[in-house]
């Protein structure tokens, strides 16, 4: 069903450059700042170690679900995820009963509560015993229950990460299934998987993604080769290919990812997608061959991680400790930003214009992923007034291994005195703007404002 195959030699070359927007052509003028790299490992939104918790809705019982206050202490072990699996064992044969969606909605206002965000999947079954047939529910009744949660989904869209496709099969992982075609191989075979993405991409707001378990299933599902990827010109957007990542629940642990992958060519799909879409997911092994440090490291950066299950599996994580890797990879997962330096004018009068020179990097595996404002807020001494521009950058374009620099300008406040500036990289939801836990802290020492969740740049004088 795919499409020709480019060379995949041609096609490495052109999705393993760096593609970096620096630019040293200009003059640097003015007064420069330079900033000291921190080495801690800290809370990021949207990136990094999860904890997975399960709500089953099984045997008649309705679960409590999350609150807020288990889900705060997980930012003292700097995690800011959560993977959330809703189990609908009791409504296979039906609708999801008015108690249970309202457990839903309480679980996720207690990440909303807590500073946190959601990774989050539905599923019916936890094991693939013959005794645990069937796996899933009917077609119709997924569909039905797409629907049910869709109002929760819109909701609370604001606190998803990402959705994974989940549904289908024991663990939602997509492959012990008994109503969606245990083996698809014709169009026909795909279609009623194809039709629960095209319900999940309607239920989810639409600036959210969602996660395949393989890059089999995008790439036979759309009909789709290497020369289909996403670029830059095609990415960020609201199309249906724009909004579907992967997540691979068997990463390190063995040649083939336990069948994540058929061949190189399912990988150089991942690798080029993944620079725009969402990665993650777990380990289910601790082999050294495959999970070692060294080995780890080159996939991390290939398919541009962005979460992991700090949980599972732990022979993994002693592969990490014991190869002196891991406090490494934990602070790398996701995008990592750090200032260089920095230029600013140095003759500044009330309502000038100011220009703004900076230079970062990103030594994470991954960028920034949802869309997300940077800002510049200028903050009087005195008064605490503030005043925000809004830079032109669109920060998810910091790409992992790179180095950036960009200029803006703003406008200063029209009265003298003493004020400093900051850059501010906050949520773009207009309810979680304002949120600390929500905006993104650099990787420098002495800039991080924990009260406002402002990073530092400089401080000046108006005269």
């Amino acid at each position: 069903m795919k499409k020709i195959l480019l060379s995949l030699l041609t096609v490495f070359v052109v999705f393993s450059s760096c593609s970096c927007n620096k630019d040293n052509t200009d003059a640097d003028r003015g007064v420069e700042v330079k900033y000291s790299e921190s080495t801690e490992d800290f809370c990021n939104p949207e990136r990094g170690f999860y904890s997975q918790y399960s709500v089953r809705f099984a045997d008649g019982n309705i679960p409590q679900g999350l609150n807020a206050n288990t889900l705060k202490v997980m930012r003292l072990s700097k995690k800011t995820l959560t993977l959330t699996l809703f189990y609908l064992t009791d409504f296979m044969e039906g609708d999801i009963s008015d108690a249970a969606l309202e457990v839903m909605r309480s679980s996720l206002q207690a990440h909303r509560d807590a500073g946190m965000k959601a990774i989050i999947r539905f599923a019916y079954k936890s094991d693939y015993t013959e005794a645990d047939k069937p796996y899933d529910a009917p077609v119709d009744v997924v569909l039905r229950h797409v629907e049910q949660v869709k109002p929760i989904l819109q909701e609370y869209g604001d606190i998803i990460y990402v959705l994974q496709a989940g549904f289908i099969g024991s663990w939602g992982e997509w492959y012990y299934t008994t109503y969606f075609n245990f083996n698809p191989q014709t169009e026909e075979e795909y279609a009623p998987r194809k039709q629960l993405i095209a319900a999940l991409l309607d239920a989810l707001p639409a600036d959210r993604q969602i996660e395949l378990r393989t890059p089999m299933y995008k790439m036979d599902i759309f009909n789709l080769g290497l020369e289909d990827t996403l670029t830059a010109a095609t990415a960020y957007t609201e199309s249906d290919l724009a909004r579907l990542g992967g997540h691979n629940d068997c990463f390190l642990s063995g040649s083939n990812d336990v069948g994540t992958y058929d061949g190189p060519e399912d990988r150089t799909f991942w690798e080029a997608e993944t620079r725009y879409t969402i990665m993650g997911g777990e380990t289910c092994s601790g082999d050294a061959t495959y999970c070692n440090c060294d080995r780890s490291y080159t996939h991390l950066e290939r398919f541009h991680w962005s979460y992991q299950n700090r949980d599972y599996h732990k022979g993994t994580f002693t592969e990490w400790v014991n190869g002196g890797c891991y406090d490494d990879i934990a602070k790398r997962l996701g995008y990592r930003l750090t200032l260089e330096k920095a230029y600013f004018d140095s003759e500044l009068t009330p309502g000038s214009d100011m220009n703004i020179k900076i230079y970062l990097n990103n030594s994470g595996f991954a960028s920034i992923m949802n869309e997300r404002n940077l800002e510049f807020v200028v903050v009087d001494k005195t008064s605490g007034e503030k005043y925000t521009t809004v830079a032109s950058v669109d920060p998810r374009t910091w790409k992992a291994g790179c180095e950036y620099n960009f200029t803006e300008q703003i406008t200063l406040p029209d009265a003298a005195g003493e004020y400093d500036l900051y850059l501010n990289l906050p949520d773009i939801k207009s309810n979680l703007h304002d949120n600390p836990y929500y905006s993104i802290r650099l990787a420098n020492k002495n800039i991080w404002d924990e009260e406002t969740g402002y990073n530092k740049l400089y401080s000046f004088t108006i005269e």
